[in-house]
């Protein structure tokens, strides 16, 4: 097995989903979960993320009362 001593790491690259364009700056814009097999996420750079919500952090969303289970 070869050492990893003295190697630059690999930076990501991502297309961007608004103007296509690869970047090695990519931004999470959206999850997108599916029912049937494993999701993906959307990335875009820097100078379109802005155009994208920012996404909310999953562990502080609360669920809603209309849901089975939610009511408090």
């Amino acid at each position: 097995m070869m050492g990893e001593e003295g190697r630059t790491p690999r930076l990501p690259v991502r297309m961007c989903v608004r103007c296509h364009v690869t970047t090695e700056t990519p931004v999470v814009v959206a999850v997108v979960h599916q029912n049937s097999g494993p999701g993906f996420v959307v990335y875009a750079c820097r100078a379109c993320a802005v155009h994208y919500p920012p996404q909310p952090e999953v562990l502080t969303v609360r669920p809603s009362a209309g849901r089975a289970g939610g009511e408090e």
